[in-house]
């Protein structure tokens, strides 16, 4: 479709697929960490808005006038699903919770990480979980690859759970499949 011909909601999700800062983004975190694309990768323009629909379809409050989109923890909140669901939050050390997903999380499963790193869009990636808590670890490190310290989001591919982690440094869990038996909560903020 020529560009004349598009909404203006399709020219914005146009520029944001031919945005090479996702492409960037990923080739150098895949490569700091050595990981596979099997292990870890960037979800493609053709199962993206799919993906991104669906989990606000589930998760996001979407009778608020402000966002009716996947901005949870921040502006609009989790859905009334979820929110039956919320299985908790915390305040936290943003360097170091993620380490501890394993004992919600034990399954050796792929999840969605969700990255927000400016304009109100996503940048949607999927991995191993081990996968995932690497490149958390090496993002915290480097702010970010640059980005600054951006809100972002765990997600089964199930659609079962999400966690998020805000810039108020707040961890919050709602869903279903969280393993919480003996679970004491994430390291405190320092």
């Amino acid at each position: 479709m020529r560009e004349d011909q598009m909404t203006p909601e399709q020219r914005r999700e146009d520029r944001r697929r031919k945005n090479p800062m996702i492409h960037q983004f990923e080739g150098e975190l895949r490569a700091r960490l050595d990981l596979s694309e099997a292990d870890f990768r960037r979800v493609g323009r053709d199962r993206w808005r799919s993906i991104l629909e669906q989990l606000a379809n589930r998760f996001a409050d979407r009778t608020r006038d402000r966002k009716r989109d996947l901005h949870w923890a921040n502006t609009n909140g989790y859905s009334p699903w979820a929110m039956d669901r919320l299985a908790g939050c915390w305040h936290t050390d943003c360097r170091s919770w993620f380490f501890r997903l394993p004992e919600l999380l034990p399954e050796d499963q792929f999840v969605y990480l969700l990255l927000e790193p400016a304009g109100g869009w996503f940048w949607l990636f999927e991995g191993r979980l081990e996968a995932v808590i690497r490149a958390l670890a090496v993002l915290n490190e480097t702010a970010f690859l640059g980005l600054g310290s951006p809100d972002y989001y765990l997600a089964s591919r199930k659609f079962r759970w999400i966690i998020g982690f805000n810039h108020h440094d707040m961890v919050s869990l709602a869903g279903e499949g969280f393993a919480l038996e003996g679970f004491g909560g994430f390291p405190p903020a320092t």
